[in-house]
């Protein structure tokens, strides 16, 4: 039972609260503003305990002031994430700053959430990754709101066409080359639903054997685009200094990004000269010789960031917490270095990696080495990289000499 207190008392314990994570004095303000607001409220209805369901009621009341146009989007999650605050702290007695994130459920009817989540459920079960969990239930997602806004109907009611209508209307949000990544988690979600009963066919029938074929030319970037990279970045400030320690780890290990940005101080011995960690994608210890302009980069920016979080790389503002991710930085990055600017050109870190393996491709290094450096689970991983060795793989053409043929032949 959640214990009683004033409104006003647990807007103090608040303020307290969230002193640790550095706010500036101008969030902190805001937030203050969103309290007295609520206390208003709170009086309002003659109520001066703080009460759950109010202050829950007192956002409900923002997004409909938001709807109708009275009030800012900022306002409203100002409010909400201020009421946010107060509910961890009376629940924890603390407040540990996170993303706040919309349920993404929330347009699906109580019938649709429930089948979602038990499909949630199912994955979880099957031991799939973080990562494939994520895109399937995305997949599902999306399929189950085409059910129920475009053909208005139940799961159980659906028919083999109505499987196929919705493929080309999602390809419409995705790249070609991720369709069969979508084709696949759509095929494991209709496999679900055939399983639980919930359908009469197998509406897997109607799914493509694959999507458009993937390129198999892996991108990369060349070594003096790398060195343009790194000279863009100004190294004077703080978040410079990050940036440029967290590109030139990818370019000189390969590192994924998600391990980039998970990568903790306890992972690094400077005496060895090693990085070791553990894989997320693939659960494999791995560990790397930390290089000399690398390990120079990292104590750089460790020396100025002041803060003694675990992780390596933080963000720049408070609260001091680890990265989310890194594709906005190599973004950022790129564009001042006028590198990959077009649409249709990929910019994540991932491409650091690739042109590390072609770059050791390159100086003849066995394909088991290059394996093992970029901590492949099997050395068939690696063989996609053998695209981007053109001068060996041109020692591979087949001559035409004796099957040559004449201009009548053709025509």
């Amino acid at each position: 039972m959640m214990k009683k207190i004033l409104l006003t008392d647990l807007v103090l314990e608040s303020k307290e609260a969230i002193k640790p994570i550095q706010y500036s004095a101008s969030t902190v303000y805001q937030y203050g503003l969103a309290w007295d607001e609520l206390i208003y409220f709170f009086k309002s209805h003659g109520q001066t305990y703080f009460s759950k369901k109010l202050a829950i009621r007192f956002v409900q009341d923002s997004k409909a002031e938001l709807d109708q146009g009275f009030i800012k989007e900022w306002r409203y999650k100002l409010r909400r994430l201020s009421v946010q605050i107060l509910i961890e702290v009376l629940e924890t007695g603390s407040y540990l700053w996170k993303f706040h994130h919309k349920d993404a459920n929330s347009s699906l009817t109580n019938q649709m959430k429930l089948l979602h989540n038990a499909y949630s459920a199912e994955l979880t079960v099957a031991g799939k990754g973080n990562g494939t969990c994520g895109c399937y239930e995305v997949v599902a997602r999306q399929f189950l709101i085409y059910v129920q806004n475009e053909l208005h109907m139940g799961v159980s009611q659906l028919r083999l066409g109505d499987v196929g209508s919705f493929i080309p209307y999602i390809s419409k949000f995705y790249q070609v080359t991720s369709m069969c990544t979508m084709l696949s988690a759509l095929r494991s979600f209709l496999c679900f639903m055939y399983k639980k009963g919930l359908t009469e066919e197998k509406l897997v029938k109607a799914v493509p054997s694959s999507g458009a074929r993937k390129n198999s030319v892996v991108p990369t970037i060349k070594k003096i685009e790398e060195n343009q990279l790194l000279q863009s970045i100004d190294r004077t400030t703080r978040i410079g200094k990050r940036n440029y320690a967290m590109v030139l780890l990818a370019m000189r290990t390969g590192l994924r990004s998600i391990d980039i940005v998970n990568l903790e101080l306890s992972d690094i011995d400077w005496r060895k000269r090693t990085i070791s960690i553990t894989q997320k994608k693939n659960r494999r210890p791995l560990t790397l010789p930390l290089l000399a302009d690398v390990g120079n980069s990292l104590a750089d920016y460790l020396l100025a960031r002041h803060h003694s979080s675990p992780y390596v790389f933080l963000r720049c503002q408070p609260p001091y917490t680890k990265l989310s991710g890194c594709f906005s930085i190599s973004c950022s990055v790129m564009k001042k270095a006028s590198i990959r600017q077009s649409d249709n050109q990929r910019k994540g870190f991932h491409i650091f990696r690739h042109s590390l393996a072609a770059r050791m491709l390159s100086q003849e290094i066995p394909l088991s080495v290059i394996s093992n450096t970029l901590g492949h689970g099997s050395m068939a991983s690696s063989k996609v990289y053998l695209s981007t060795d053109g001068e060996h793989l041109k020692t591979c053409a087949l001559s035409l000499k004796g099957i040559e043929v004449t201009k009548e032949k053709l025509l």
